[in-house]
């Protein structure tokens, strides 16, 4: 199995080549936790000791948020605030009785009613019938216009107003024949937060954050803490990624369970310790079970194609993989997966965007700490 000290030598290699400003790893099984990192939080920064690498360096999670979305949601389920078989309409009345477009493509008047409600179930297995839409027409452009299409961050707006404006449009699909990726996910929290009467950050502190202990993990980083995101330069290199001010640092309008939470690398070990088996149980076993579990059908992991790899699926908020790893990645550099086999848990932060070779490359390594 490879080690970090393995991993290290290509990822310091990528940094030395301009490909990655930085990177943070750490895996854990267990008995114990190790941590490695090299190069900068910055390229701007006054020195490099200054702005090195380090264990407690805050790195934008982005969709790495999800799984933490999916433990908080069966916790709430475990406790009886709410089932996964729940029309989410209860709470969310803006979809209560949605309408679906005949076809993904098709004008937004043409629809027919939902054959069955969306179910809490279906919010997170990724397959209500709205989310991602790669098809050009009035529906992608609609969520455009209205700015609830999937992106880096949360919604640059209150969660009723996203709830509003998502419920103004008509569903892709009928509830729970597709896949479509990220939106389930927010609109998720807007539901966890209605049926508790509280905020979508308290529910983590009390029900994921506090008992792993994760005491830096939050939708506010440190700004002396946060390492800078980058994106691939035209030129070659990087260059800093279009994060709007304040993304991160300030107090978001929306606490997204999508793409909205800042972590470190050993409090990300510390979530994916349980879900491994090997950290503190957040989850019933038989629940945790589920959330390990493959629920698509072979027509909803088709359409997943380009999102997940061949033959993998999708548990609740976490990618199934066909080896049993559990997990997934974050579009601003982050990844990590637990192997409920073994009790093994890697995570690998490089605060380069998906499209960066430095990212590209080093995971497409991070595979072989499982190896």
């Amino acid at each position: 199995m490879t080690s970090l000290d393995d991993l290290a030598p290509t990822l310091d290699r990528l940094v030395d080549d301009g490909h990655l400003a930085g990177w943070v790893a750490g895996t854990s099984d267990g008995t114990g936790s190790t941590i490695r990192h090299g190069g900068r939080r910055a390229l701007d920064g006054d020195t490099i000791d200054g702005d090195a690498m380090s264990a407690d360096t805050q790195f934008a999670l982005s969709s790495t948020t999800k799984p933490i979305g999916g433990v908080l949601a069966l916790r709430l389920v475990e406790q009886g605030t709410l089932a996964l078989d729940d029309p989410i309409g209860r709470w969310i009345h803006e979809l209560a009785e949605p309408r679906v477009l005949t076809s993904p493509g098709a004008p937004l008047d043409d629809t027919v009613p939902a054959e069955r409600p969306i179910t809490v179930h279906h919010l997170l297995t990724m397959t209500p019938g709205f989310g991602w839409v790669a098809e050009p027409g009035p529906l992608a452009d609609a969520l455009s216009d209205l700015e609830i299409e999937p992106g880096p961050w949360g919604p640059a707006m209150s969660p009723d107003d996203f709830a509003a404006r998502l419920g103004s449009l008509p569903l892709a699909e009928q509830p729970g024949t597709a896949w479509r990726y990220h939106t389930s996910s927010d609109l998720l929290g807007v539901l966890l937060a209605r049926a508790t009467g509280r905020s979508v950050a308290d529910l983590l502190a009390e029900h994921v954050l506090g008992p792993l202990g994760m005491t830096d993990t939050s939708f506010v980083g440190d700004p002396d803490r946060m390492a800078t995101a980058y994106g691939p330069a035209d030129e070659g290199g990087i260059t800093p990624f279009p994060v709007p001010p304040g993304t991160y640092t300030e107090q978001p309008p929306f606490e997204s369970l999508a793409a909205g939470l800042v972590s470190t690398v050993p409090d990300q070990l510390a979530f994916l310790g349980t879900l491994a088996g090997t950290g503190p149980a957040l989850l019933h076993p038989s629940t945790l079970t589920q959330l390990r579990t493959d629920h698509l059908t072979e027509a909803q992991r088709s359409s997943a194609a380009g999102f997940l790899d061949p033959g993998c699926g999708w548990g609740y908020q976490v990618e199934v993989r066909t080896d049993g790893l559990v997990g997934w990645a974050g579009g601003l550099g982050t990844i990590g997966y637990a192997d409920p086999r073994t009790g093994r848990a890697a995570v690998l932060a490089t605060q380069v965007s998906f499209e960066g070779r430095g990212t590209t490359e080093s995971f497409d390594r991070f595979w072989s700490l499982f190896a």
